[in-house]
């Protein structure tokens, strides 16, 4: 690994390293262990239109004004484990966000069609079951 305080992979990855916190003795004091790594979502240019979207939507609370996704690792106690770590957080969103269900198989479609109309008929049978109560009410002789 390289030394220093940043660098970065074909301007689509920036790795900024700091001191981690929590245990680690005198490590901790003297090691920038802690990854946080930034990655460009509107300039990646090489992820499609729909999947860039779905990381915007998915991860709007990790990414900044710029569009950058921050993740950050304090997973291991060095820098090449961290560096790993996030970069397979980063996988894994990617992945997240490009993943499409397959459609529903034949019988998953009778299935919601015959549960949608089992609704159906639930809701109409309580609408009529309400419109007979209330013809009731009013059918009534005058209340004295």
């Amino acid at each position: 690994m390289r030394e220093g305080k940043k660098w970065g992979w074909n301007d689509h990855v920036i790795v900024n390293f700091a001191r981690s916190g929590g245990p680690g003795g005198q490590n901790v004091n003297k090691v920038n262990t802690k990854v946080d790594m930034r990655f460009n979502v509107k300039n990646a240019y090489w992820l499609s239109d729909r999947i860039r979207e779905k990381i915007l939507q998915m991860e709007k609370n990790r990414i900044n004004r710029d569009g950058e996704l921050v993740i950050s690792s304090t997973k291991t106690r060095t820098q090449k484990g961290n560096i790993e770590d996030a970069l397979s957080k980063l996988q894994a969103i990617i992945d997240a966000a490009s993943y499409v269900p397959p459609p529903p198989s034949e019988e998953q479609v009778k299935r919601i069609n015959k549960l949608a109309a089992i609704g159906e008929r639930k809701r109409l049978d309580n609408k009529k079951a309400q419109s007979q109560k209330k013809a009731m009410r009013r059918s009534r002789d005058s209340y004295d």
